[in-house]
């Protein structure tokens, strides 16, 4: 298999790249209908539209991230500690999952409670391939993307299928 990002020619089964140590099981995106060769694979997400990310703090309600939700249109908040380090994410799934299905009063229900903690990053050098296959593999409908350690954004699933949708 050809690595995505640098084209490293690997023998079939390998899970990294020789070359540049990319995780490649599971990155079958063949399966999916696109051309590994294809560039779009390679470009790196500092290089896509992130969205702007949504954040409140750990000690902000499971209504605030409702509410900021519903105002932006988007299906994620991302929570950062009293320091501004992302420390979660809660997702619309989380809500339906942690909140509603066990009946907590979102408006008494801090986010560091229900929230998905230590969330999976990405850096914004990072190639667009590597998102795909966190996405592929884990399920994950949004990734958060940090330069040096900051939250400047994230990739959502939809940004993703329209992005292809116009190659």
């Amino acid at each position: 298999m050809n690595c995505p990002t640098c084209g490293e020619d690997n023998i079939p089964g390998e899970d990294l790249c020789q070359h540049c140590g990319m995780d490649l099981a599971g990155l079958d995106v063949e399966a999916w209908g696109l051309d590994p060769e294809d560039t779009v694979l390679a470009t790196t997400l500092a290089d896509l539209p992130l969205k702007e990310p949504l954040v409140l703090s750990v000690s902000s309600t499971v209504s605030d991230a409702i509410e900021l939700m519903k105002q932006h249109h988007q299906g994620c908040v991302f929570v950062s500690d009293d320091g501004g380090k992302l420390s979660g994410v809660l997702t619309e799934r989380d809500v339906v999952a942690r909140v509603a299905a066990p009946g907590r009063d979102p408006g008494r229900t801090r986010l560091e409670e229900v929230m998905t903690p230590n969330p999976v990053t990405l850096q914004k050098e990072d190639p667009l391939a590597w998102a795909l296959h966190r996405m592929g593999v884990d399920g994950y409908r949004h990734l958060p993307i940090l330069d040096d350690g900051q939250l400047v954004g994230f990739l959502s699933v939809r940004t993703v299928l329209q992005l292809f949708r116009q190659a």
